[in-house]
């Protein structure tokens, strides 16, 4: 009787558990579409020998890799480990743009920052939660892109290396995407310090 209660109580404490941790990872998944306070998210630029861009695919959008800043983490390991999901190592990142975006469908903001890191070893792989990586030369990666703020932000980076940027958006919200308004030009913050 005592090994049925004892298995009985350990099969409910797994299932809470597990249930506990299928709605942490839906509230993760959904807290850049809808969230419910302001987040930083980090995007990096990774570069390759080839002139070549790494691209990855989440549903229809195409763009560099990003991760929601939410964990203990410093900014490069952050990088770093986005980087390893993708099987990957790449060179310290280098900050390249600091961004503020603003929705017109929920009181929230977020900033996006942006850095460039070059390619140093591994075989690329998809990570969970993607539906595509791979390597893309610089000029195709550009225009795959699928978020207009993300292919100009991209752009600018890309073509005006030697500054680290800002600027502001405005996001919307359609049935099958987020068109993006630019309502603050691109400014120079300071010199970049990868040349």
């Amino acid at each position: 009787m005592k090994t049925r209660i004892l298995i009985l109580t350990l099969t409910a404490s797994l299932f809470s558990a597990y249930n506990h941790a299928q709605e942490s990872n839906e509230e993760a998944q959904n807290v850049h579409q809808d969230p419910t306070h302001n987040i930083t998210l980090h995007r990096v630029i990774v570069l390759n020998d080839k002139n070549e861009m790494l691209m990855n695919r989440e549903d229809y959008v195409w763009a560099p890799p990003s991760s929601i800043y939410d964990k203990r983490e410093y900014v490069t390991e952050s990088m770093e480990n986005l980087a390893g999901t993708f099987g990957i190592k790449i060179t310290k990142p280098q900050l390249h743009g600091y961004f503020s975006y603003k929705y017109d469908y929920h009181p929230y903001s977020t900033l996006r920052t942006y850095y460039v890191a070059r390619y140093v070893s591994g075989t690329l792989e998809t990570p969970k939660g993607r539906d595509e990586a791979k390597w893309v030369p610089l000029e195709e990666a550009l225009e795959i892109s699928t978020v207009t703020a993300i292919k100009q932000i991209t752009q600018h980076i890309v073509e005006n290396p030697d500054t680290v940027w800002g600027g502001s958006f405005m996001v919307s919200r359609e049935e099958k995407g987020h068109p993006t308004k630019q309502v603050e030009a691109f400014y120079p913050l300071f010199q970049s310090k990868t040349r």
